[in-house]
């Protein structure tokens, strides 16, 4: 059971990850002027994502891959970097 739990964790977290890592990495050059260093827009990007997509799916409200399933991780990647970006 645990091995299927890891399986599904795996396979459903390259999505977050990468969608959230972008948008993080992006918004430094649109987000003038920003405080906030590179490293940390990414990572807080790609962990708000994350977070948000495995409490969405997880919990069953959405399917994955829904539409809004990306668009929950795409709001939550971009509010987080503005975050990142205000707070230094």
């Amino acid at each position: 059971m645990l091995s299927l739990l890891l399986s599904w964790l795996a396979s459903t977290s390259v999505m977050p990850i990468a969608v959230g890592g972008a948008i993080g990495a992006v918004g430094r050059r649109v987000l003038r002027p920003c405080r906030g260093r590179l490293l940390r827009q990414v990572l807080w990007g790609a962990a708000a994502a994350l977070i948000v997509h495995l409490a969405l799916v997880g919990s069953g409200f959405l399917r994955e891959g829904a539409m809004m399933d990306y668009g929950a991780v795409m709001a939550s990647a971009v509010i987080a970097c503005v975050l990142a970006c205000r707070l230094g």
